[in-house]
């Protein structure tokens, strides 16, 4: 599973107030357990990356890990360094911007996101982030729905396709009927 499906973060928790069934990725820190060496992976991504600081692999290994064990301020630094390698790399861009989401810099999280989708207008988790970030952190439903919206645009084959469709349907008419979308 690619790092930034981890962010499918609220898709199960979006998704259940509109009555979904069907089965959703895990949320985090509810979902796949911590592997138990991980300590030991980080040991060794920071052996080679004494000998070999420009690593790339294992910049985006340690940081993986880091951001896996919700060390957000560890992956943020060692993906800047991988992403200053290589800066079009969606998937760290997107996942570095979980990492500020979490640790309290939702407005980074933002612009790291639109930065993604810049470089790849098809990157459904950095789009499906952006509503989520948008909508639960910076209390912009429309600027949420919008970013879902064009989700739904540029991914044609996005999976969750009918069960976003209906929670933008539902948000609109919540939103439309003065109640509070969320609290």
């Amino acid at each position: 599973m690619k790092r930034s499906g981890i962010l499918l973060l609220v898709l199960a928790a979006v998704l259940s107030f509109s009555g979904c069934k069907e089965k959703q990725p895990p949320a985090p820190g509810g979902g796949e357990p911590i592997r138990l060496n991980a300590a030991a992976d980080i040991e060794n991504y920071k052996e080679i990356l004494r000998k070999d600081p420009n690593n790339l692999q294992a910049l985006i290994g340690i940081g993986n890990l880091y951001f896996d064990t919700n060390r957000d301020l560890l992956a943020i630094e060692n993906y800047r360094k991988a992403l200053a390698m290589d800066p079009t790399n969606t998937n760290i861009r997107t996942d570095m911007a979980i990492c500020y989401r979490r640790s309290g810099n939702p407005a980074q999280a933002v612009e790291e996101l639109k930065r993604a989708i810049s470089t790849n207008p098809r990157h459904a988790q950095s789009r499906y982030n952006l509503g989520v970030i948008l909508i639960q952190d910076m209390h912009d439903i429309e600027g949420g729905i919008k970013a879902w919206d064009a989700l739904l645009e540029n991914v044609p084959d996005y999976p969750y396709r009918d069960n976003l469709k209906a929670e933008i349907a539902r948000m609109r008419s919540v939103q439309g009927s003065g109640k509070q979308v969320y609290k």
